[in-house]
């Protein structure tokens, strides 16, 4: 049970290093060791087109399960707007399957690791593997020193009785009753008759309640006036929306022994929780790496991790702006004014490269929430008192 490279997680982060590792360096052996009975759950994962370069967007292509070239946001009192930005969507089944194509990468599945090191991993069964490079990607940690809000959905795709009508990915309805936050309905045309519509919430809470949720998801359907001729799967999910953290206690809780990935080194968007495009960076530099080993690839990690938390200060501060500062009744207004900018600024922004002038553009004009309250919460710390007053629990958010 020997090999170059030992993944402990099977999720996005996982499967997008080895995918690369077989692309660049295919004489290594990769062992992928998951908990679940499949690789990557049972997920949706979508980015927009200018989310990642376009190398990155050429080895991603064959994972792409849908593409569109332009995408809806709908809010209360405006006009519809059209953006013509590229939409692109993965199934986890078919990443899980160019991964298991691979015969490079044996997948051990139903099988949790019971002890990591840089160089071994003990299964719960008693088997042991070893490697130069062992990747801990099993997802956060319950207890990380970070303030949290949470981004939570339910999701139903169905195939509807006759054709839905719906051409264009509508990513943010928000004409719909608000609850728990900021609420909005999410839609993708999967084809003529296939639909995914997700029930979204930018909330304080994690807890999600599937029952309610998928209650209103199907009001929904049924207010569009599609008929469900049959549910082909439901998903779920919660993640981070950081509002302040602590980068130097992180690591130092982690220690720099075992290499990191996904949303366990802190990889993902502040501000939407997506960590796909943090993954693709990833899994490219790691395959690109000359020393493949423990010490290495753990140095490269924590070094694009303080990275991406010091780039991302602005995302934090917006997250403290949307929910410390703004009551939940004030928050559909604060991303209904976003979505008034420019195109580019938006792309920009999703893409974690916005730029002096977009910063100071979103900051400027007349806000949606008083002066004063805004002012109120640049600072990190009022974060941790927000969070604080609601006793949170930070969930497992693997």
């Amino acid at each position: 049970m020997t090999y170059d490279c030992i993944l402990v997680g099977g999720g996005l982060a996982s499967q997008l290093i080895a995918l690369r590792l077989a692309a660049l360096r295919p004489e290594t052996r990769v062992a992928i060791v998951e908990r679940g009975d499949v690789l990557g759950g049972n997920h949706t994962w979508s980015f927009h087109e200018t989310d990642v370069s376009p190398s990155e967007a050429r080895w991603l292509k064959p994972l792409v399960s849908y593409t569109w070239d332009d995408q809806i946001v709908r809010f209360p009192g405006q006009p519809e707007r059209q953006l013509l930005t590229g939409y692109r969507s993965m199934e986890s089944t078919v990443l899980a399957d160019a991964v298991l194509a691979l015969p490079s990468v044996d997948a051990l599945c139903e099988v949790a690791a019971a002890d990591v090191t840089p160089t071994t991993v003990t299964l719960e069964d008693g088997r042991t593997l070893t490697a130069p490079l062992v990747i801990d990607a099993r997802g956060a940690l319950n207890k990380q020193p970070l303030a949290l809000a949470y981004q939570k959905f339910f999701g139903i795709e169905i195939e509807t009785a006759r054709p839905h009508g719906q051409t264009t990915p509508i990513i943010m309805d928000a004409t719909v009753a608000q609850h728990d936050g900021y609420r909005f309905v999410y839609t993708l045309p999967m084809s003529e008759t296939r639909l995914l519509v997700e029930d979204t919430y930018y909330s304080e809470e994690p807890t999600l309640s599937v029952p309610v949720l998928e209650q209103r998801t199907r009001d929904y359907i049924a207010m569009k006036g599609w008929e469900i001729d049959k549910v082909v799967r439901t998903e779920r999910g919660v993640l981070p929306i950081t509002l302040a953290g602590d980068i130097d206690a992180h690591w130092k809780m982690l220690g720099n022994e075992i290499p990191r990935a996904g949303l366990r080194a802190w990889l993902f968007h502040a501000t939407t929780g997506y960590s796909l495009p943090s993954a693709v960076r990833l899994a490219d530099l790691i395959a690109r790496e000359r020393t493949l080993t423990s010490p290495a690839i753990a140095h490269l990690v924590e070094r694009v991790s303080r990275k991406t938390w010091a780039d991302q200060a602005f995302y934090r501060l917006i997250n403290r702006l949307l929910f410390v500062g703004a009551r939940p009744d004030e928050r559909v207004a604060v991303m209904a004014r976003f979505y008034r900018l420019r195109r580019p600024l938006i792309e920009r922004f999703y893409a974690g490269r916005s730029t002096l002038y977009d910063k100071g553009r979103i900051l400027s004009g007349k806000p949606p929430i008083p002066i004063v309250r805004g002012l109120g919460v640049i600072a990190p710390e009022r974060a941790w008192d927000f969070v604080a007053a609601r006793r949170h629990l930070t969930p497992e958010l693997g």
